[in-house]
């Protein structure tokens, strides 16, 4: 009878050891939130060895992670999306400078004054306009000067708004003057249309009083600048008129030495320019000598 009776006198002690022992759990549970219960180790209860109670104890994990912490993103999807947006930045800029050089060479087939009326409209500074007129004179022949001078051309027109340049040039080729008055949004009103004849026409003015002075200008002074020497006589030898020679020697000079600039530069801004100021004396002398010779 004693080994029954024993374990029903100890049974109150163990009942009591249970109780406060998992309410320790539970309070450890509560105020530990990270750690669940299948990280506790917790020794199987025994009837027969109420000593083992002594033992527990915890062993929470030093490195456990919360469930809730947000996953790592993917480096390699950020990667490619990055290199995404910089290839179709790449693409649009080839675009633009594709677009931008066959603005330039669809100016330089009109004439100045349709060319000034284009730039006006769409913003551009007169910078462009000497640009394009300075590629109107250079030779079929001289083809990577031609490329580079569009080149340039096309990035000082990458500014403008594209719809109202491809507008501009669309309709001065159909020679629809309606649709180029409505894309001027009537900033050309009559009396400017006038004005803009008289300052933008300095050739087509001459074009329309002596032809044949233009003509003759224009052959000597392809023949000076690529130093033909028929021509040179031609010029050099003539009685009927009295002009200064020396000054004649020194702007055909100028005009060579800054072409020969131009080709081994890289401030094609300001060479051009030069070029352009240069050539306009050269061809004013060569007009009044033309003149001159026919009065």
């Amino acid at each position: 009878m004693a080994h029954l009776v024993k374990p029903l006198i100890n049974w109150p002690k163990w009942h009591h050891y249970l109780y406060v022992r998992a309410s320790f759990i539970h309070l450890v549970q509560s105020q530990l939130p990270l750690f669940s219960t299948s990280n506790v180790r917790q020794p199987p209860l025994s009837m027969s060895s109420p000593s083992a109670f002594r033992h527990a104890h915890f062993c929470p994990r030093a490195a456990l992670k919360s469930r809730e912490s947000p996953l790592p993103l993917d480096p390699s999807e950020s990667d490619s999306d990055s290199d995404v947006r910089i290839r179709k930045s790449r693409n649009e800029k080839k675009r633009e400078a594709r677009r931008a050089v066959k603005w330039a060479m669809d100016l330089a087939k009109f004439s100045p004054p349709q060319i000034k009326r284009i730039l006006r409209v769409a913003s551009a500074e007169q910078e462009v306009y000497d640009a394009v007129m300075l590629v109107k004179r250079l030779d079929p022949d001289v083809r990577e000067g031609k490329r580079r001078q569009f080149s340039y051309i096309g990035r000082l027109l990458r500014e403008v708004e594209p719809e109202l340049m491809d507008g501009l040039i669309q309709a001065t080729k159909d020679g629809d003057q309606t649709k180029f008055q409505a894309l001027s949004g009537s900033e050309l009103s009559a009396t400017e249309d006038v004005d803009e004849e008289v300052e933008e026409t300095e050739f087509e003015d001459d074009e329309e009083d002596s032809e044949d002075d233009i003509a003759l200008a224009d052959r000597w002074f392809d023949g000076l600048i690529n130093k033909d020497i028929d021509i040179t006589k031609e010029i050099y030898s003539l009685t009927e008129v009295d002009f200064d020679r020396q000054e004649l020697r020194c702007l055909v000079r100028k005009v060579q030495s800054i072409r020969e600039k131009a080709s081994n530069s890289d401030e094609e801004g300001k060479v051009n320019s030069d070029i352009v100021r240069a050539e306009r004396s050269l061809t004013r002398f060569l007009r009044d000598l033309a003149e001159q010779l026919h009065s």
